[in-house]
This record gives structure tokens, sequence and C-alpha cells, in this order.
């Protein structure tokens, strides 16, 4: 969650969004099936509500900062309150995963941006984080965003950590001791950067 309060500009910029051509993109996963990528239908009751019960997992487990887990109005108020893409099964339309894109900073740093993905569990290890990191980066740009700014990748996540230097973002700074574990000892945090 960002410390600033930003504008939930979501709703015109994903205009842009679907406006333009490629949208769904297909990515073909290491299974050989594929997943479509498109904007998250928020009328859709079931994906949100499946996409909130990843995310609640997530920070049960200690991926994500917040605790204790987020109810319905804060799921909404923080993670759909700007552009969210989601990766659906292709042939049974199934969340596979999900990225929000929003700006990291407020007006004239806006033209950063951050995102928060999540994958199934049962769908993770085939290509879906990737599939949607790609998904991001091409919905940034056609956004109007200039770059990409992670702000806490955690040490303890080692594949964030690689998916994101194969993708060529650089890591910019380091958060020492950034994330409390249950067993009270703590887990630094990357900073990670890259231009579009």
């Amino acid at each position: 969650m960002s410390a600033y309060v930003l504008d939930s500009t979501g709703a015109e910029k994903e205009k842009e969004l679907s406006a333009s051509s490629g949208w769904p993109q297909v990515h073909k996963l290491k299974d050989d099936c594929s997943c479509s990528i498109g904007l998250l239908d928020r009328s859709n009751e079931r994906e949100v509500a499946v996409i909130h019960s990843v995310l609640q997992h997530e920070i049960e487990v200690g991926t994500y900062p917040q605790s204790p887990p987020m109810d319905q109005s804060a799921f909404l108020a923080y993670y759909c309150s700007h552009t969210v893409l989601v990766a659906r099964d292709s042939v049974t339309n199934k969340v596979l995963g999900s990225v929000y894109i929003k700006p990291n900073f407020p007006g004239r740093c806006s033209h950063i941006c951050n995102g928060g993905f999540l994958v199934a569990l049962d769908s993770r290890g085939n290509g879906v984080g990737r599939a949607l990191a790609t998904s991001f980066e091409v919905a940034a740009r056609t956004l109007g965003y200039k770059a990409i700014f992670f702000n806490l990748v955690f040490a303890d996540n080692p594949a964030s950590f690689a998916l994101w230097n194969s993708l060529g973002y650089k890591q910019v700074g380091r958060v020492p001791s950034a994330k409390r574990l249950e067993s009270g000892e703590y887990v630094d945090a990357y900073m990670m950067h890259k231009l579009l």
C-alpha cells in the first residue's frame, strides 16, 4: 500500500487500454495450454472473489506486506482502485492470476507505475507470472507510464527476484529488515526499476 493518496483514475485509463489493439493478449504456458490476459470486469463477482482469495492467502503467508488480511471493501480499494489485468485459462476461463497497475507516486512522479502480482496456487510454475509480467509491461506503456518501480521484492521470494532480473529490471536499492516474519526474524527487500 502506498503512503501517498493517489487519484483513482483507473476507469479513464482502462478506456485507453481496451481501445488499443492486441487485447486480450494470449500467451502459451509451459504445459502447452494457453492463457488470455485482459481487463478485470469488476462486475464479475466470481473473478473478484477469486482474486481476493488469492491475495488473502498471500497476506497470510507473508509475501505481501499487509497484516491482517483485508475485508472486501479494503481489497477493492487497494487492489482494484486502478487497472487490473486477469490471466484466464483460454479454454475454461478459470482465473490463473492477476496484476494491478497504478501510479507508484503522485503528481509529477505519477509516470512511474507499480504492480501487484498474484498467481493462483494451482497455477504456479507454469509461466503464468511471466505471462502476466509481459502483458503488464505492454499495458503500462499503453497507459502512458514511462517506468516501473517495485518497492518491496522480498529476499525470501527468490522466484520473484529471478523473474524481474530475467526481464531486465535493475536493483536500485535495498531495505534492510523490511519484513517481519512470524518467527520474529526480519527479511530484507529490494527495490526494482525498469524504464519502459
